[in-house]
């Protein structure tokens, strides 16, 4: 973690350089100094080798993490006396609890150690910096060796229908010499379908050569041209054959008119497959080249649209109940009173078939003593990982391939539960505040933060959980065994600790960690003894706190935590706003409950704060139970968080945004991406002139609420240049002095309006969005009872919802939506029929009916059948009846 220690500072120091509070900080030349060298500490870093088995190259990036640590801290902890000085009528300086070192008194003598020992870092990893490549470590599995004997004699349970799925790929007419990848995560099964592939009679028959080689992470190019040659026969002499043209000119005319099959087992990179592939000669005969690899970006660079990657995925229960039985019974029958237990060890498993093989032998051992397979029941991942090296080693070998900007993002994942669908736009507004990521103009924090996620998401170590209507990822998670894998690092480089059910507050294991996530509930002050409280003081220089269960003690024991980051409450709720939060100077992510009851104008001391999300516990609990509820629980934001330039995303269940008139109208909130919900929001030039770069807005509007109806023109929405995302929701038939002229802004990706009453002719002014993808029409958002498209509209709609509009009638062509992916309609009583032109959209996959008229329903089975009997087994249709 030396290259994310060091490129947090980074970051933290040029925070501070470009602050305009920098000329009060009394170090600051020191400061200068420090970042110059620090960010050429970072250079060094990311040109180091990903992991070494050497001590002394893992010695040295654990002094530079180290000392990028307490440089921060001490940095961070002056900052709140120089830049950001207390006001000893409102509130104590958070100091005041820490520990001497760091009090306000200290010296700036650390600083200039720091310089130092920075300095000697650098010039011992100059010293050894052309000796890198030989510190790395050789192959778990050396390039042109067989994996273990017994993957091919495993019998393939689960993947019987991909066997002959890709079977005919490799048979298939094509006379082209195609590349066939599989791809998936670790353990997922790519090796064992592909030796099944290999040793099968038919394809046996059908090439005239066959061969296999595995590749692994350190490629090896003579290696494997002579395990190649090797295996279609081919004598090498190593002595005569010493250069590696020699040796592909060998393959090429050994190959040269046979129909070939070669299996290149786990290749990691698109260079190893530039190298290899200009080896391969196509005679136009049908030849094959199969290869397995984790990562997406390789599998799709060596292939074309008529030959796609096939992806691997985790096994059904079913299956994956089968392959538990075939590991422990072999051709027996599970035991009665074992299948319910053995059912929750495979449920726990989550399909991932290395996982089942490895728990399954295990169990199998145990001689059906059910005190142990419980036990294995609630503990599979850690049981697997510590009694399986082998299992251990396969998932490490990718978390070893990541590139060092990757791998605190991946640990980042222990953060959550297991089995937690995580939210993508929480994740990414989390790793934006954490400070490791690193700055790639002109690109915004958040875009770098999901190319990241994409990264992760490419090499199977994430997986999308539910999709946006757009088709992104709206959640993602990990496999547990990942995770656990996450926690196990995480807790070696004290990146992260966990606390949770078995978990005590005294327990000072979680000392020196940069992050605390607590997965459990605390209930009581008495939670808190005098051990507790020594626990705490050793999180002091803690970045992070997130609690995933719930608060219901009264002591604000977070208050402690004096450079906290982030503190994330979501399932706590205040009932006032806790006066604590006040002393965590440097958080940049707040999350909490908050009840009806104005924020402190205090908030603005918070100057690093960038996101502020405050939820309604009650209201998101109404919404569960009715969804069509909306609460009127407000809060009014103060004048001064207009002054607060760091801000970029402010979610709140329902807020009013002060008037700038009241604040300082010279600061333009030029970081501020998210505004959500905002009650009666003005659309004035002097509003919109404030948030120049805003990407989502959401706006609830209330007729008793409203004075001028000039300062609420929609049609000035225009003006937001960057606006993607846009809710808007009227709680009455908006006046009709609010909608003339009505336009949006032309950047638009997604729209959804509620209770707006548009007609026909506004559904016009929305259809001609040149960038629209999402549209959600909702809550009596359509007033008029006749709907006819027109040629030219919705050129990019992608996902289209209706929800209770009075609507009778509606006429629609292919070309009217001609990238339609999914159509959804619900509670549209009195529509007749779906226009039957829907269903020839070529992009569309998926009509939902929900709650509508019987014709309507009658219109889409229509649909359906028709497209069945021209072959379009792409389309789907779910209609429900409430």
């Amino acid at each position: 973690m030396a290259h994310t220690a060091v490129l947090s500072l980074v970051n933290t120091l040029e925070q501070i350089l470009r602050s305009d509070r920098f000329p009060i900080f009394h170090a600051k030349q020191e400061i200068i100094s420090l970042y110059r060298k620090s960010r050429f500490l970072q250079a060094l870093l990311e040109d180091s080798p990903r992991r070494t088995i050497q001590d002394g190259l893992n010695f040295l990036e654990i002094r530079a993490r180290d000392v990028a640590y307490q440089v921060e801290d001490t940095v961070e902890s002056h900052v709140f006396t120089e830049i950001l000085p207390d006001d000893p009528d409102s509130f104590s300086s958070p100091l005041d609890s820490y520990p001497e070192d760091h009090s306000s008194g200290a010296n700036y003598d650390y600083l200039q150690e720091a310089i130092n020992e920075i300095d000697s870092i650098v010039e011992e990893l100059q010293k050894g910096r052309c000796g890198l490549k030989q510190l790395l470590p050789r192959n778990l599995l050396p390039a042109g060796k067989p994996r273990p004997a017994n993957i091919s004699r495993k019998k393939l349970v689960g993947l019987e229908n991909e066997v002959l799925e890709l079977r005919d790929r490799l048979m298939g007419e094509d006379s082209r010499l195609c590349a066939i990848p599989i791809v998936g995560m670790g353990g997922i099964g790519k090796t064992i379908l592909a030796r099944n592939l290999f040793d099968d009679l038919l394809i046996k028959h059908h090439f005239d050569v066959r061969a296999w080689v595995t590749i692994s992470e350190e490629y090896h190019a003579s290696e494997v041209l002579q395990s190649l040659l090797k295996y279609i026969g081919v004598a090498t002499d190593k002595k005569r054959d010493k250069s590696r043209e020699m040796l592909r000119q060998s393959l090429f005319q050994s190959l040269k008119g046979r129909r070939y099959l070669i299996f290149l087992d786990d290749m990691w990179s698109t260079k190893v497959w530039d190298d290899l592939k200009i080896i391969f000669p196509d005679d136009d005969n049908g030849s094959r080249i199969m290869f397995t690899t984790r990562l997406l970006d390789v599998a799709v660079y060596a292939t074309d649209s008529s030959s796609p990657p096939h992806q691997m995925h985790f096994l059904n229960h079913r299956k994956s109940w089968d392959l538990f039985c075939q590991e422990v019974f072999v051709d027996k029958l599970c035991p009665p009173e074992l299948e319910q237990v053995g059912k929750e060890i495979v449920k726990n498993c989550r399909g991932l078939p290395l996982l089942i093989a490895v728990v399954g032998g295990l169990v199998a051992k145990a001689n059906g003593e059910r005190g142990y397979w419980e036990y294995v029941a609630e503990n599979v991942n850690s049981v697997a990982a510590e009694s399986d090296e082998h299992c251990s080693e396969i998932l490490w070998l990718s978390y070893n391939h990541l590139p060092n900007h990757l791998k605190p993002c991946f640990l980042y994942f222990g953060v959550f539960p297991e089995d937690h669908n995580i939210s993508v736009s929480k994740l990414v507004k989390l790793w934006v505040a954490e400070g490791f990521l690193k700055p790639v103009p002109p690109k915004r924090l958040e875009e770098v933060a999901e190319e990241y996620l994409k990264d992760l998401l490419e090499r199977n170590l994430v997986f999308v959980g539910r999709k946006q209507p757009n088709g992104t990822a709206k959640t993602c998670y990990v496999h547990d065994l990942l995770r656990e894998l996450c926690l196990k690092e995480a807790q070696n480089e004290k990146f992260l600790h966990t606390m949770n059910r078995n978990a005590n507050f005294s327990d000072e294991s979680w000392s020196g960690h940069r992050r605390l996530s607590i997965h459990l509930d605390i209930l009581k002050d008495e939670d808190f003894t005098d051990d507790t409280n020594g626990a705490i003081e050793s999180m002091l220089l803690a970045r992070s706190l997130l609690l995933t269960g719930r608060l219901h003690s009264t002591s604000p024991f977070y208050k402690s935590f004096g450079l906290l980051r982030v503190l994330d409450l979501p399932g706590t709720e205040f009932s006032e706003f806790p006066f604590e939060f006040l002393y965590l100077l440097n958080l940049r992510y707040l999350a909490f409950g908050f009840q009806s009851y104005p924020i402190l104008p205090s908030l603005s001391i918070l100057w690093n704060l960038q996101t502020l999300i405050v939820t309604d516990g009650q209201n998101l609990l109404n919404k569960e139970m009715f969804p069509y509820y909306k609460s009127y629980c407000e809060v009014e934001l103060p004048s001064e968080i207009l002054q607060m330039p760091q801000l970029r995303h402010v979610q709140m269940t329902e807020c009013f945004l002060p008037n700038p008139i009241e604040g300082d109208n010279t600061v333009v909130l030029k970081n501020m991406e998210t505004l959500a919900s905002v009650s009666d929001f003005k659309c004035t030039g002097e509003v919109l002139r404030k948030f120049p770069n805003l990407k989502t807005l959401e706006i609830y509007y209330y007729a008793f609420n409203i004075g001028d109806w000039s300062d609420y023109h929609l049609k000035n929405l225009v003006h937001l240049s960057k606006l993607e995302n846009l809710k808007c929701i009227f709680n009455w038939p908006p006046n009709e002095t609010l909608l003339p002229n009505l336009a949006f802004p032309v950047s638009l990706k997604s729209l959804t309006l509620s209770g707006s009453a548009l007609f026909s002719k506004d559904m016009r002014i929305i259809g001609l969005l040149p960038n629209l993808e999402v549209l959600k029409l909702k809550e009596h958002a359509f007033a008029g009872d006749f709907w006819e498209s027109v040629d030219g509209e919705f050129c990019q709609l992608k996902y289209l919802h209706i929800n209770r509009a009075g609507l009778l009638s509606w006429r629609a062509e292919t070309s009217h939506f001609p990238c339609l992916e999914h159509l959804k309609i619900n509670q549209c009583f009195y529509l007749q029929e779906i226009p039957s032109g829907i269903g020839e959209i070529s992009t569309l996959q998926m009509i939902e009916i929900d709650d509508c008229s019987p014709s309507a329903v009658t219109s889409v089975k229509q649909i359906l059948e028709e497209q069945r009997d021209l072959g379009n087994y792409v389309l789907k249709v779910h209609v429900r009846r409430s």
